[in-house]
């Protein structure tokens, strides 16, 4: 299954690295009011597709959602919502909620690497630590324990293509909120 998600979701994968804020972390580029889009729009992300994994997969644990939630507190946005994105993700199998899983904790990779590159960002050098961006590789632990835990199972061609199908839903999702999502916010 592993191999399958990869292959699937590669181009969407690369596409949603270039066309979101975090790329301008990694070119030190990035405004604070961006960073703030940023956090809001992984927040909302987050938040909709954890919950949704949590239904189906027991004792699934990412906690991706409340570290940004903290750091949106930190640094003073209120009013988050993610009603306007909550019906556009659901997930109706355990097989859908690995594929969602895939993309949420397959995520901690990058994360180690945009946290390393957020003291070079000079607009963010006043930013509160971090609770996201933190560099704690806990995230990458919990990446590791899943593929542990696909590659020990057997699948089905039906249960692999549900997966896969969903783990490029999910990417597409993110990219809609990547695009969308503004909540006030406006990018220079």
């Amino acid at each position: 299954m592993l191999d399958e998600l990869r292959s699937a979701t590669k181009e969407l994968h690369e596409q949603l690295e270039e066309e979101n804020l975090a790329q301008k972390i990694v070119n030190h580029q990035i405004s604070s009011e961006e960073y703030k889009l940023l956090l809001l729009q992984n927040y909302i992300a987050y938040k909709i597709t954890e919950t949704e994994i949590e239904k189906y997969i027991p004792n699934y644990n990412s906690e991706k959602s409340a570290q940004l939630n903290l750091d949106l507190e930190a640094l003073e946005v209120t009013n988050i919502s993610t009603a306007s994105f909550k019906e556009d993700f659901k997930l109706t199998s355990y097989e859908e909620a690995l594929g969602a899983a895939y993309v949420v904790l397959g995520s901690a990779l990058g994360g180690v690497y945009i946290s390393k590159e957020i003291p070079n960002c000079p607009h963010l050098a006043e930013i509160p630590k971090p609770h996201f961006f933190n560099g704690d590789r806990a995230g990458v632990k919990a990446w590791n324990k899943f593929v542990k835990e696909l590659k020990a199972k057997d699948f089905s061609e039906a249960q692999v293509k549900t997966a896969t199908n969903k783990a490029c839903e999910t990417f597409e999702f993110f990219s809609r909120i990547f695009k969308e999502a503004t909540l006030g916010f406006q990018t220079a």
